[in-house]
């Protein structure tokens, strides 16, 4: 859980900087679709390797409960616990090129995690539809 921890904790920093009303709340939100994201990418890349059918009667609505669950975990975990000023003090001194380092390796998690599914999505929609992808 330390790689979302961090990420939490700078996401909620940076909205204490902004001045936001609830910054752990929005970080709570960020890191549950990050989590969600993830798990989603891993249904696609096994979808690629291992092509599995999917129920006649699934809708997007079957990941509803899904996101509600990670939600839930993660406004327990880091709202009703009030777990950022544990992790303040963990990376409040933390060194400005490795804060600088990590910065960047969550955003390209960040953006590696949401074009999958739409790359996917793209390339699924062009070669059902007997198009090429590239022409």
């Amino acid at each position: 859980m330390s790689f979302f921890d961090y990420i939490f904790y700078r996401i909620t920093f940076y909205y204490k900087r902004k001045k936001d009303l609830s910054p752990e709340t929005a970080g709570s939100l960020i890191v549950s679709l990050l989590q969600f994201f993830f798990i989603l990418d891993i249904f696609i890349l096994v979808r690629i390797f291992y092509e599995y059918t999917i129920p006649s009667g699934f809708s997007k609505v079957w990941a509803l409960p899904l996101i509600v669950v990670l939600g839930v975990m993660n406004w327990y975990r880091y709202e009703k616990k009030s777990l950022y000023p544990e992790l303040r003090r963990t990376w409040k001194d933390e060194d400005p090129s490795r804060k600088r380092k990590r910065g960047r390796l969550i955003v390209w998690s960040l953006i590696i995690l949401l074009t999958i599914p739409v790359f996917y999505g793209l390339i699924r929609h062009n070669m059902i539809g007997g198009k090429s992808f590239f022409g």
